[in-house]
Parts: C-alpha cells; sequence; structure tokens
C-alpha cells in the first residue's frame, strides 16, 4: 500500500495507481506532482481536476526565462500515465529542437477560431446585438465578395486580397458597389481587429479612394439628378402597386426615404396616436444620421400601405418576395424598371427629386431638410416646437398632393393620345 503521505510529495514516478489516488492537500488550491523519469512532466492537482503537464523553458532562452506549462490531457482523456509520459518525451524534445508547444497551442486556438466564414458569424451576431439595422443586407454583402476566402484564415489575407475584390468591381463598372464593399468590409476587419483580435492590423486601413480625377468630378454632378415631373409621373406609374417592389418605388417617391430605410419599414413604426398627424417613427438606431425621423403618414401614403399584406414575421411592409426579410437584388429590378419607364434613374435620384420638389413649391429649406431627415442640432429643436413640426407634416402633404397630380395629369395625357391616335 501506498503511504498516506503521497499527497505531500513533489516527485515520484507518476503509475496510474499514483495518479488514482493523488489527492490535492488540505488548504492548497493547486498542487503538483512531477515525474522522477522524465524532468518537466507531472500531475497537477485543481480542485477535484487532474491533468497531464509538461513544463519547460524554451530552448535558447537559458534559466533567466520564465517557465511555461501546456496541458497534454488527463487521466480520462489518455489511457494510461505511461502514455501520457510517452507523450510528454515527444514533445520535450521538440522543446530541445527549438519547438515551442505553448505558442503552438496559442496559435491553433487561433486558427480554430479565425476562418473567415466564421469570423462573418460572430460579425453578425455582434451587429444583431447592437440593433444594427442595415445588418442583413450588409452581412449579405460580405459573404457574397469574400465567398472565395470563406475557408481561409483570415490572418493568411493581405491587402491585396481585398483590392482584388475592389478592383474587380471597378473593372466591370461598378464603382458604388466597389467603395461600398471596401466600407463595409473595413468596418468588419475592425471588429477582427479590436473584438475578436485575430488579425493584429486592419489591412483596409491604408487602401484610400483614388482621388477623383475632374472627369470623374464632373460625371458625379451629371450622375445625380432631380427627376421632371413627366419622368417622376413615368416612373410612378411603371412602378405597378400589384407588386411588392412597385409599391415600394411609390413609398420612396412619396417620403424621400432612403433605401434602406424603406425596406426596413415595419408596420411597428407607424405611430397614429395623433389621429390628425400618424407618421412613420423611425428610430433613431434606424436612420443614418443616428437620430429618429418622422414621415407623415398623408391619405396617398395611407393608401399605399393599405396595399401592402403582411408576409412573414418580420412584419416589414416590404419584404422580400423569396425571403420574407428585407428587400435586396435592387440592380436587376431598378433596371427592369427603367426600360418600363424609359426613365433612366437611381433611387437616391426620388430623393433629390423629393427635396427639390419641396423647394419648387414654397417649403422653406430648414422644413424641408426636416422632411428629408437630415438631423441638424439646430433642426431638430425647430421640429420640436409646434410650429416646426406642422410645417413639416405640411410639407409631406404638398408633395404628396403635387405626385398626385402629376400623375393624374400624364394619365390624362396618355389617355388623350390614346385616344388621338386609337
Amino acid at each position: 500500500m501506498l503511504p498516506k503521505v503521497l499527497d505531500m510529495l513533489s516527485k515520484v514516478k507518476l503509475t496510474d495507481v499514483v495518479v488514482s489516488r493523488a489527492e490535492l492537500p488540505a488548504g492548497k488550491a493547486e498542487h503538483m506532482i512531477w515525474d522522477t523519469d522524465v524532468s518537466g512532466f507531472g500531475l497537477r492537482l485543481r480542485g477535484e481536476t487532474k491533468s497531464y503537464i509538461i513544463a519547460y523553458r524554451p530552448a535558447g532562452q537559458g534559466r533567466a526565462a520564465n517557465m511555461k506549462r501546456v496541458k497534454i490531457g488527463s487521466p480520462e482523456t489518455i489511457k494510461t500515465a505511461a502514455d501520457a509520459r510517452k507523450i510528454a518525451f515527444s514533445m520535450l524534445g521538440k522543446v530541445a529542437a527549438g519547438g515551442d508547444p505553448a505558442k503552438d497551442r496559442a496559435e491553433e486556438k487561433r486558427r480554430a477560431k479565425s476562418r473567415v466564414a466564421d469570423l462573418l458569424d460572430r460579425y453578425e451576431e455582434d451587429l444583431t446585438r447592437r440593433n444594427y439595422v442595415a445588418k442583413d443586407m450588409v452581412m449579405s454583402l460580405l459573404r457574397r465578395r469574400l465567398k472565395k476566402h470563406a475557408e481561409r484564415d483570415i490572418k493568411e489575407l493581405k491587402g491585396a486580397d481585398y483590392a482584388a475584390v475592389i478592383e474587380g468591381l471597378e473593372r466591370k463598372g461598378l464603382p458604388g458597389a466597389a467603395e461600398e464593399f471596401r466600407s463595409r468590409c473595413r468596418a468588419f476587419l475592425a471588429f477582427c481587429m479590436t473584438k475578436a483580435k485575430v488579425i493584429d492590423a486592419n489591412p483596409l486601413y491604408g487602401f484610400r479612394r483614388q482621388r477623383a480625377t475632374r472627369a470623374d468630378r464632373l460625371a458625379k454632378q451629371e450622375h445625380g439628378r432631380a427627376l421632371s415631373d413627366v419622368e417622376l409621373a413615368s416612373v410612378w406609374l411603371a412602378a405597378s402597386p400589384a407588386t411588392v417592389f412597385g409599391r415600394f418605388v411609390r413609398f420612396l417617391i412619396l417620403t424621400g426615404c432612403r433605401r434602406g430605410e424603406g425596406a426596413g419599414v415595419t408596420r411597428k413604426m407607424v405611430d397614429r396616436s395623433d389621429r390628425a398627424r400618424p407618421v412613420i417613427d423611425f428610430p433613431a438606431a434606424f436612420v443614418k444620421q443616428g437620430r429618429g425621423h418622422k414621415v407623415t403618414i398623408t391619405e396617398e401614403l395611407d393608401d399605399l400601405l393599405a396595399l401592402c399584406p403582411v408576409q412573414g414575421t418580420l412584419d416589414l411592409f416590404f419584404p422580400s418576395n423569396r425571403t420574407g426579410g428585407p428587400m435586396s437584388g435592387w440592380n436587376k429590378m431598378t433596371a427592369a424598371l427603367v426600360k418600363e419607364s424609359g426613365v433612366q434613374f437611381t433611387f437616391h435620384d426620388l430623393r433629390r427629386t423629393f427635396r427639390t420638389g419641396l423647394s419648387r413649391l414654397g417649403v422653406d429649406t430648414e422644413t424641408a431638410e426636416l422632411a428629408l431627415g437630415h438631423a441638424r442640432e439646430h433642426l431638430i429643436e425647430i421640429y420640436d416646437r409646434r410650429e416646426g413640426s406642422e410645417k413639416v407634416h405640411e410639407a409631406f402633404r404638398l408633395w404628396s398632393a403635387h405626385v398626385t397630380t402629376t400623375v393624374h395629369d400624364e394619365q390624362a395625357k396618355r389617355a388623350e393620345k390614346v385616344g388621338i391616335f386609337g
């Protein structure tokens, strides 16, 4: 029989019997029993647990170096103490040859949580916790653009890999998509560096957009525009109220909202507490400026919203037909509407048309900016006053009435033309 003082021994040949009978000395949180046959191999007692470890100093660093300890297993995972001794002997041999098991183990752990696909999942969870409204759109974009790298260790990806994606989009004539990927991916990599802590630096921090040439600036000026009344009516009539996308486009025309705001609007945002002035109340986290924004529900907008059936579980007014979630696939649907209407436009052109239209209708600049959702401190103060709030509501009513009149006039012209040539 082994002596009862076994638990007090600091060095003994580790056998299965020794391991099974080893006990943590009273009053101690941890105790080591070192093996006499292999220096640096031992059994660690901590609480109710037992584990085999090796202790070593990295080769070439001398006795001044701190001792490192690495767990190699436990009596539950390694069949016998003899097997544990063999593993320890092998690992310590690698140390003598210049290896560092602790460093290797840390790298294994890092690699285990550094796969691009897994990090994208973690990033999505982070955006969800932060109630990031455009989460679905951002994650769809990142997963699509980084698909070929999904199984790679993110630390292996260099700035050139991300630049290749950006430059590929630019070569296809999609500078907007290239810039959006750069912006979204840069934020994702910042998460990988600061929260996930799997990379030491953000490869896109030094990647800047090229300075715009004179031709670029002129093209940008020409690209953005406000639609004429005839063009606006053509887009409205081509946007069929029988389709989700058609209703969505009409919503943007009436409200001047951004594409992402319109795609995410839910029934919970509708506030009818003031019957005379019902609104869609966008929460602060939903709006680009990080402040709340109220859109007046005019008669025309109310009629449009009434055409939207309840679909899916997210309670969206304009859900994707395919997923029931936020709408996507903008380019394809917009291209079809451009062809149908005969008007070349972008979603932001509808927003510009709304803003320009308010000025044409005599709405003052501050009220028009508030209606557009441009949140500035002095404007918010104006809106909070009853008079300012009423002026914003009136601006929406004026614009809705103008859209209705414009569309009716265009319909009448088309009917007259059909009558003449029919």
